[in-house]
């Protein structure tokens, strides 16, 4: 083989690399690509569900069994099905057991219902205030948070939680997750 004949196979094997490596590339999925997606499986979640979405939280606290409150710094939707004990607030650094059934990964094809009812331990939660840019990383399941402003000891919801606010697990996979129930017991008051 020539010198030349070794030149215009490299060079042609260069770009065909090139070729392959832009290719692959593009076929990747940005994170904009995932909201996008995420936002249009809630939407699609929402009207499959007849869900009335409302823009501030109900005056008396009061929810319709398909009105949901939409939080706007996280983008979480809940309904307090409970309110539960508000008679004390929640205090910094209180732990908070949650307790889940219903839970569903609503862009998938999974149709399991998951729960940690029957569980031993319930998640656990530290209270450091409400979820926002500089504490969001503190919480396992920052979502989950979200209601405690407005339920106290023994509060239930249900909720449908976007990725970036939901468990390791939904941020790694960019899944979102509805629970049909979510419940609170307050440490202080167990």
């Amino acid at each position: 083989m020539t010198e030349k004949m070794k030149k215009i196979i490299a060079i042609a094997t260069t770009l065909i690399t090139l070729l392959l490596l832009v290719s692959s590339c593009q076929d990747r999925k940005t994170y904009a690509d995932y909201l996008k997606d995420e936002s249009r499986a809630i939407d699609l979640f929402i009207s499959k569900h007849n869900l009335n979405i409302l823009d501030e939280f109900p005056e008396d606290g009061k929810f319709g069994d398909n009105d949901f409150y939409k939080d706007k710094n996280t983008g979480v939707y809940f309904n307090v099905i409970h309110e539960g004990d508000t008679t004390q607030n929640l205090q910094w650094k209180e732990e908070v057991y949650v307790r889940f059934s219903g839970l569903e990964y609503f862009m998938t094809d999974d149709t399991t219902k998951y729960s940690n009812f029957k569980s031993v331990f319930p998640e656990e939660i530290v209270f450091i205030g409400p979820v926002n840019s500089n504490n969001k990383s503190s919480y396992s399941n920052p979502g989950w948070v979200v209601p405690l402003s407005y339920v106290g000891h023994n509060g239930k919801v249900k909720m449908i939680v976007p990725f970036d606010v939901g468990s390791s697990y939904d941020r790694s996979q960019y899944q979102p997750s509805y629970y049909e129930l979510v419940t609170y017991k307050f440490e202080s008051r167990y």
